[in-house]
């Protein structure tokens, strides 16, 4: 008896547990949340070797503008860090000593010029006399010399006119750029000689990383080929640059060569910034069509596999595993598993997961 309402039990309570079960959808995915954090893309290089240069971001429109005449220096008003524009006069010099020298050039050319029509009239007087025999031959041709002579000292009164001009436009310090200020070597009321300092302005156009380098590594800097610059405290966001060229001499005391790595222009660089590139090692130049090179920051070990987190179109984030190569300061060279034009995160959180996607706001 007992078993027959057991079973009668069991008969009654699996629609129940059925009925309950149809009652309830299944839970959706849990999203991971967006992550916030730096972006950059992968550019392609060679592995590199232990070694790194120094260098310096440079302006490469650079002026240091000096006196080219000798006076009291005026209406130097400037500061460092003070914009300027192209053919704005930034400082002058006591013009009065130009003045009075341009004064007397134009008064030279005018007193030459009458001497030269006095004697342009009496060769033009005396020409029928000289034809008749009235006026002897010597005669006429000593007022030729002389008309001669004449047109000669114009043409040399023209000249010191025209220097005189340039001695006096050299009294107005002008600057040859669009640019900024960096430096102000002089003050209102210091004397100026030719050659003497006074006004360094770079222009805010390209800019330049230069440094220098051994011959045995000149081979991977080629012009046109990628060069990761690292700044100082910005180690995780290399800039991507390009060699422009190398200087085709090297500085005698070092034997080192002046390599010249063009910088993009909105990548937040400015002059003075000091930095290090990876010199490249013999052994990396054969891998250099498949290296690529990372911020140690961006690499990290997931479940005993060592990747990065790529990027995707929609934005969502795919750890994919990488092979290492050598390390330069705090760069590492991935020879497998990535490729040059890739986006990835440049510093990733230890709370970032597969399959999260990156944030509307992140940095690029």
């Amino acid at each position: 008896m007992s078993m027959t309402r057991l079973r009668a039990g069991l008969v009654f309570a699996v629609p129940l547990v059925l009925t309950a079960c149809e009652g309830h959808e299944p839970h959706a995915p849990v999203e991971p949340p967006a992550v916030d954090a730096p972006v950059m893309v992968v550019s392609q290089a060679a592995a590199v070797s232990g070694t790194m240069a120094s260098g310096t971001v440079e302006a490469d429109d650079r002026a240091q503008l000096v006196a080219r005449a000798s006076g009291t220096v005026r209406a130097a008003s400037l500061h460092e860090g003070q914009r300027v524009r192209r053919g704005q006069i930034l400082a002058t010099i006591d013009a009065r000593q130009a003045d009075a020298a341009l004064e007397g050039a134009r008064a030279g050319l005018a007193a030459a010029m009458a001497e030269q029509r006095d004697a342009h009239g009496d060769v033009v007087r005396d020409a029928p006399l000289a034809q008749s025999g009235a006026l002897s031959g010597d005669a006429y041709r000593a007022e030729q010399l002389r008309h001669e002579a004449a047109v000669a000292r114009v043409a040399q009164a023209q000249a010191a006119l025209a220097a005189a001009r340039v001695d006096r436009a050299y009294t107005s310090i002008i600057s040859p750029v669009d640019g900024v200020v960096v430096a102000r070597h002089i003050r209102d009321g210091d004397m100026a000689m030719p050659g003497t300092p006074l006004v360094t302005v770079e222009g805010r156009g390209q800019l330049l990383f230069r440094f220098a380098a051994p011959q045995s590594a000149l081979s991977g800097f080629v012009p046109g080929n990628p060069v990761p610059v690292l700044l100082d405290g910005r180690e995780d966001r290399p800039v991507s640059g390009r060699v422009r060229g190398v200087v085709p001499s090297a500085d005698p005391a070092t034997r080192r060569f002046t390599v010249e790595v063009l910088l993009p222009r909105d990548s937040g660089v400015m002059p003075g910034m000091f930095g290090r590139v990876a010199l490249p090692s013999a052994e990396a130049q054969a891998d250099a069509p498949r290296a690529v090179r990372v911020p140690a920051a961006a690499v990290v070990d997931r479940g005993g596999l060592t990747g990065v987190f790529v990027v995707g179109k929609d934005r969502r984030l795919t750890f994919r595993w990488v092979r290492l190569g050598d390390r330069a300061g705090d760069q590492l060279a991935v020879t497998s598993g990535l490729s040059a034009g890739e986006r990835i995160l440049a510093r990733v959180d230890p709370a970032v997961r597969d399959g999260a996607r990156l944030a509307q706001g992140a940095a690029r």
